[in-house]
This record gives structure tokens, sequence and C-alpha cells, in this order.
């Protein structure tokens, strides 16, 4: 009866798989999936409006959340992020970002 002995380079194979355009499509998925449920969880949320120093008017629109996936040198990364004021303070107040999550 033969055997055979198999020797895993783990640092070679952990490698692989962080530069795999598979691992970037997966982490795309993750990203799209709670970037979207932010949005639908926060979309009756509405602040009140401010004016900046600058005299622009912020608030009263829908939270906007925004996701983008991206190449570093060790590999793939994602993340969700608030896209707009109203965003930012949904966030603050609820958590939204780690609800969705």
């Amino acid at each position: 009866m033969a055997s055979a002995f198999v020797r895993i380079n783990e640092k070679k194979l952990k490698k692989l798989v962080d530069e795999s355009s598979g691992t970037g499509a997966l982490l795309q998925g993750r990203v799209d999936s709670v970037e979207g449920k932010a949005n639908s969880s926060s979309s009756g949320f509405r602040t009140g409006i401010y004016h900046r120093p600058g005299g622009e008017k912020v608030g009263n629109t829908q939270p906007t959340y925004k996701g983008n996936v991206t190449k570093g040198r060790k590999g793939y990364v994602g993340i969700v992020y608030t896209g707009n004021y109203s965003a930012m303070k949904d966030n603050y107040e609820n958590n939204t970002l780690l609800k969705s999550l």
C-alpha cells in the first residue's frame, strides 16, 4: 500500500487566497449586503435642517450609506461608510452600521 505526505505552506496559501479575485468578489457581495441593510433600515430617518458656517444647508435628507472594495498590499479590503450628513447622524444615534453587520 502506497502512502503519501502532503505539506502545505500556510503562508503561501494565505497569500493566494487573500489576493484571489474570488475573494474580492465574495467580499464585494458582503459589502453590498451590509450597505443595502443599512440603507433600508434607515430609510425613514430624517434630521433637522442645519446651516453650516458658510451658509450651506444640510439635513432633512434620507441617509445614504456607501461601500467599496479595494485591493491593498496584503489583499482585499471592504468598507461601508456614511455617505452624507443624515447617515452620520443616523449612525451616531442608532448604530446603524453595527446593526447591519
